[in-house]
């Protein structure tokens, strides 16, 4: 054989193996490890992205944020659907909150389970725009407030448990006092959930001692809640059926004339018409502390209108302040007893020399303030 002849013929078996290299269906072990540079070319593994028929890829569909309410509801647990309302086309600062604090990867870690729905509310939409909201609000809860941004906390039967609105429930644009405030509610709920399941397995007495802790929780209970533990203590052994129904705005309609609205306590009204019922509400220490000095604050007020119910006022607010000293109206009663009991008549000298310098020298950083202000506004003003 010739020299040309060999040559021919190898290059007819090395075509031949790799023919037979590309066609075959199963390589060995071997021959997958022993070309690192073919090796380094397969094909990464699947990823979250989708090829479309365009060639471009798209993220996928992150599962716990839904694009509508029904889609939420559907998919809610226990946790249920957090919902953040914004306004597109009007309100930039919740535009702002979206992107700052809602369409981060934090909040996912201290939601749980919830599902997290976007809504926009529009202010002038268009017909998309309109068609749009509706689709994706169809079926959700009304809107409490009118306030951009609201967040609003819903369980997994549609029933909103907490509201958080504006400035004052979400704080900065950062978002740090809003996860902070959704924490807490969502924290609330769990425990909700946690008492109503041991609630289940319990009877009477027991049973009822369960669902008032359900009732002192800071979020919107059952609306059977009150029913429920009067069917478990129906002689209020334990207080907790007149605690979670007195009302004390319904207390104080009561006391009104329903022809002209105004209090039946008026100068036609003495102090001893009010005290038997206010002194029954005032006196249950199965009620809740606020809704006894609500009822307290009745009798002050009416001691005020009288001559010479000056002494018996100061009393009064003594009293309501030891109720609940740190309650809304425990904190107000001394600044009452400034306002109504003219505590001034009572300083010394030197306490009324101190006072009269504080005064003088507040008034003087405000008037400096204002100056400042003013100041800035020249320099600022466009001609």
């Amino acid at each position: 054989m010739t020299i040309r002849k060999a040559s021919k013929l190898l290059q007819s078996v090395a075509l031949g193996v790799a023919f037979a290299a590309v066609i075959t269906p199963g390589r060995c072990l071997a021959q997958q490890t022993s070309d690192p540079a073919e090796s380094a070319q397969e094909p990464p593994a699947e990823s979250n992205n989708e090829q479309q028929p365009d060639g471009k890829k798209t993220e996928s569909k992150n599962p716990r944020r839904p694009e509508t309410y029904q889609e939420a509801l559907s998919a809610a647990g226990d946790d249920g659907i957090i919902i953040f309302c914004y306004g597109p086309d009007w309100n930039q600062r919740s535009l702002r909150m979206l992107q700052s604090f809602w369409m981060k990867e934090n909040l996912e870690k201290i939601t749980g389970q919830a599902q997290l729905l976007a809504v926009p509310i529009y202010e002038s939409p268009n017909q998309a725009q309109a068609d749009e909201q509706r689709r994706i609000t169809a079926g959700m809860p009304s809107i409490p407030f009118s306030v951009c941004p609201t967040i609003m906390l819903v369980d997994k039967d549609g029933n909103m448990y907490a509201n958080l609105p504006g400035m004052d429930f979400l704080g900065d644009e950062d978002g740090a006092a809003a996860l902070n405030n959704i924490t807490q509610k969502l924290q609330m709920h769990r425990k909700m959930l946690e008492l109503l399941q041991r609630a289940g397995t319990l009877q009477g007495v027991e049973k009822a001692k369960v669902l008032g802790e359900v009732a002192e929780l800071p979020i919107q209970k059952p609306a059977d809640l009150l029913d429920m533990i009067k069917e478990a203590d129906p002689s209020d052994s334990t207080g907790l059926v007149r605690r979670n129904e007195h009302s004390a705005l319904q207390f104080l309609y009561q006391q009104m004339d329903t022809k002209d609205g105004f209090l039946k306590a008026d100068f036609h009204t003495t102090l001893h018409d009010l005290m038997q019922e206010t002194m029954k509400i005032v006196n249950d220490t199965a009620l809740r502390p606020e809704d006894r000095q609500a009822a307290y604050c009745l009798l002050i007020g009416q001691a005020r209108r009288e001559e010479g119910g000056s002494k018996r006022m100061k009393a009064m607010i003594a009293a309501c302040m030891k109720i609940d000293p740190k309650s809304f109206y425990g904190r107000a009663m001394s600044q009452l007893a400034v306002l109504w009991g003219n505590e001034r008549a009572n300083e010394t000298s030197d306490e009324r020399r101190a006072r009269r310098a504080k005064e003088k020298d507040d008034e003087k950083k405000r008037r400096q303030r204002e100056r400042e202000v003013k100041k800035t506004e020249r320099n600022t003003t466009v001609k």
